[in-house]
């Protein structure tokens, strides 16, 4: 009796380590499944030991090599399929009946993952508008020129009784306090200014000009694309320093608010006062070289950021993380040398840097272009290659059905919980770009864009892309 009662209880218990080890090398990405852990602590039990400070570049882990091969054959139907539904729409029935948008255009790269063989293609080298694809280019910008660890600093300088507020691409600020636990409030303000009133107040310092200090970020005028297009409500002028994105309301991700880096000034003066150092009113100006640093606070490291940007396809971060590569290696820190910087890291990464053809890196703007091959191209390298400063951009991607701007799409479908992508939504484009693994197990690395299609018809568009993309994971 005793024996029969042991063996079950033993059986469950090993039931239920084994299944714990496995989900927790799953939240750690070691082993495939849809569990992600992102600086989150975690009570782990004794008896389970992980290494996380290995810095060796190593393939992505879930690729199963051994699974079976998606060949052409299987991917082509997939692909007519795409560009039938674009220009006629999802339901068949109504496709004989419908007119065509034959403007519609369909253009998607599928690459085999483990191997880096190209399946198959339609319009792959084609310039395409990419919507918000475009932010994979940008945070590989970021991440290959500033680096995963990089942390925005936001300093205070003294000069001849006037205090400046330096800027350098915190746009996630605190009012008061930072938070080290969070990437959104990283750096506090609050924090900043104590650390400065003390400094002044060892120095006798009781009241003093405070000036905004933010000309590392050149000039900050808005794309006049974004207005005129009537998309500038999702963007503001890329600031180097803002409180929430500079966001009007904390609450909704798009309406700013008129002039954001002068906001968090005016929030800084008000910490100081807080401090008991008096602060007049808030003008602009640049620290002069002979200025002492006070105080400083740094935001989360740029991996963080980076998944911020990507789960929820933030344009302001995304325009930033170009504009501060722009501005350390020295190609113009305007739009332009936005761009500049995003090709010269693309050559460093020996892809074609003429195949990214955008006005800005976060894909708002209707005239950006970008060959689907590129951003296959570029997700291709993130998930394989030998750079391990890519690596943020798979852990930071939207996961089907799961969360980010892939949270309701998928849902009870073949790519639920099975493929990681960055969406992208305008008024005649969309787009997603990630990687998907198959029904056997093998990962696909795959890049889809529908533009130029009649205005309204959108919902067309991405349920297209979801029929090609479902189809790839029930392969």
């Amino acid at each position: 009796m005793r024996k029969s009662v042991l063996l079950p209880l033993i059986l469950l218990v090993a039931l239920i380590i084994g299944s714990l080890g496995y989900a927790v090398a799953d939240a750690y990405n070691l082993v495939p499944g849809i569990l992600t852990i992102e600086k989150q602590s975690l009570d782990l039990p004794q008896t389970v030991q992980i290494d996380l400070n290995t810095t060796k570049a190593e393939a992505t882990k879930g690729i199963n090599e051994q699974a079976n091969q998606v060949t052409p054959e299987q991917v082509k139907p997939l692909m007519d399929q795409l560009v039938s539904q674009a220009q006629h729409g999802v339901d068949n029935k109504s496709q004989e009946s419908a007119s065509p948008d034959t403007n519609a255009r369909a253009g998607a790269v599928v690459i085999d993952t483990a191997s880096g063989k190209t399946i198959a293609q339609i319009n792959g080298n084609q310039l395409m508008t990419p919507a918000s694809s475009s932010k994979i280019i940008a945070v590989a910008t970021a991440l290959d020129t500033l680096g995963a660890q990089y942390r925005f600093t936001t300093s205070t300088h003294f000069a001849a009784g006037k205090l400046y507020l330096r800027g350098n691409g915190d746009q996630l600020l605190s009012p008061n306090a930072g938070n080290s636990a969070a990437i959104s409030g990283h750096a506090g303000l609050g924090d900043l200014a104590a650390k400065t009133a003390k400094k002044l107040k060892a120095q006798k310092v009781s009241t003093t000009q405070l000036f905004l200090d933010e000309s590392i970020f050149g000039d900050q005028s808005p794309l006049p694309n974004w207005k005129a297009q009537g998309n500038d409500r999702y963007e503001s002028k890329p600031t180097p320093i803002a409180i929430n994105n500079g966001l009007a309301n904390p609450q909704l991700s798009y309406g700013y608010l008129p002039d954001p880096a002068l906001s968090a000034a005016q929030q800084f003066a008000q910490r100081m006062k807080d401090n008991g150092i008096s602060v007049e009113a808030v003008q602009r100006g640049t620290a002069p070289k002979e200025a002492a640093m006070l105080a400083e606070v740094k935001s989360a490291a740029l991996h963080e950021i980076v998944h911020e940007t990507l789960k929820e396809s933030n344009n302001m971060l995304a325009e930033v993380l170009c504009r501060a590569s722009a501005a350390k290696i020295g190609t113009g820190t305007n739009f332009a040398g936005e761009i500049k910087a995003a090709q010269k890291v693309l050559k460093k990464l020996h892809l074609e840097s003429s195949d990214f053809a955008n006005q800005d890196c976060s894909g708002l703007s209707t005239e950006d272009r970008i060959k689907p091959a590129l951003l296959a191209a570029v997700m291709q390298k993130a998930a394989t290659g030998s750079d391990s400063q890519l690596r943020p951009i798979v852990s930071s991607l939207p996961i089907g059905a799961l969360d980010g701007t892939l949270d309701t799409r998928y849902s009870q479908q073949a790519a639920s919980g099975n493929v990681r992508a960055k969406t992208g939504s305008l008024q005649r484009a969309r787009s997603l770009t990630g990687l998907v693994t198959t029904k056997s197990g093998r990962t696909l690395t795959f890049a889809v864009i529908i533009d130029s299609y009649k205005e309204g018809t959108g919902e067309n568009a991405r349920a297209a892309i979801d029929n090609f993309v479902n189809g790839l994971a029930s392969l």
